[in-house]
């Protein structure tokens, strides 16, 4: 059997995960990492954006899209719930499919594999920064999660500040 030398700190938090999660510290650590275990629920995301495919998608807008495709198929729910909750969302149920269709067309939207929704492509970084972020705050993300979700996708640093689900 190997051991691993801890700080103080970084064992009382690995204690207090694995209490959460009705766990031993041993136990936590190996469902994070043993490939024959079972991820843990919420570290599903770190998982994807870690894993052999994602990192190897052609660019960061594939990237982009790669996720949020995960996540609509992924956490359906409260993806749907999310964007329904859009300021801009309310604003297409009124029109018709010409209409619809000239909207899509002028913001370059992409349809995301595997789902009904379609991804606005002519925001800037900053504005898919906030969207990304605020996204996976909704859906529980931890804060590791969200920056490196930003990283992989090249928008920088995730803005520390307001978070919608934290924990002090």
């Amino acid at each position: 059997m190997k051991k691993v030398e801890l700080s103080d700190e970084t064992f009382g938090a690995l204690e207090r995960l694995a209490a959460a999660k009705n766990l031993s510290p041993a136990d936590l650590i190996a469902a994070l990492i043993g490939p024959d275990r079972p991820a843990l629920a919420g570290d599903n995301l770190l998982f994807f954006l870690i894993s052999a495919e994602f990192p190897t998608q052609a660019d960061p807008t594939a990237r982009y899209l790669a996720l949020l495709s995960w996540i609509a198929q992924n956490y359906a729910c409260d993806f749907a719930d999310f964007i329904s909750h859009q300021e801009s969302g309310r604003r297409y149920l009124m029109l018709n499919r010409d209409e619809v269709n000239a909207v899509r067309a002028h913001n370059h939207a992409v349809q995301l594999d595997g789902t009904p929704y379609w991804a606005v492509m002519t925001i800037d970084d900053p504005t898919k920064r906030r969207f990304v972020c605020r996204l996976l705050e909704f859906i529980g993300c931890h804060d590791e999660t969200v920056a490196q979700a930003c990283r992989s996708l090249a928008l920088g640093e995730a803005a520390a500040g307001f978070r919608l689900l934290g924990v002090a």
